[in-house]
């Protein structure tokens, strides 16, 4: 993947669905935080979710841990309340993901793991985040 972008972000009613890919650098995260805070902008009137489908991500340099906690932090002091994640099957790919967005959680937060888009899907529309029909968050219109 070199020389590409590793994360996909596409926002979808009140819910941002990000596709993490490859390895992540400082230059990524920076990358990412800058575009993910851009989208947010448009949603933070209201509460709204997250979707973070890891199952492409690589394992890291350890320094971005630090960028990704606080990018976590601010989502969550800008009315982020729902986060619904896709794992890898790799324990040290879990284990890093979880170390990346871990942090103290407002009261009202909740967080879901589920094993595809289509549940993801299924677990917004019941928690009210989205209505729409389409089967897939990176289809194009």
């Amino acid at each position: 993947m070199s020389g590409k972008k590793r994360f996909q972000i596409v926002v979808e009613e009140r819910v941002i669905w990000v596709k993490a890919m490859g390895t992540w650098t400082s230059l990524t995260v920076t990358d990412y935080v800058t575009e993910l805070r851009a989208q947010v902008q448009r949603l933070i009137q209201n509460p709204w979710a997250i979707v973070l489908d890891a199952r492409e991500w690589q394992a890291c340099p350890a320094d971005v841990f630090a960028q990704l906690q606080a990018k976590t932090d601010w989502c969550l002091q800008h009315q982020l309340k729902f986060g619904v994640v896709l794992l890898p099957e790799q324990p040290l790919l879990c284990w890093q993901f979880a170390k990346a967005t871990e942090g103290e959680r407002p009261e009202g937060y909740q967080k879901v793991v589920v094993a595809d888009e289509a549940e993801a899907r299924s677990v917004l529309k019941q928690a009210g985040f989205i209505t729409a029909k389409q089967d897939h968050p990176y289809q194009t219109a």
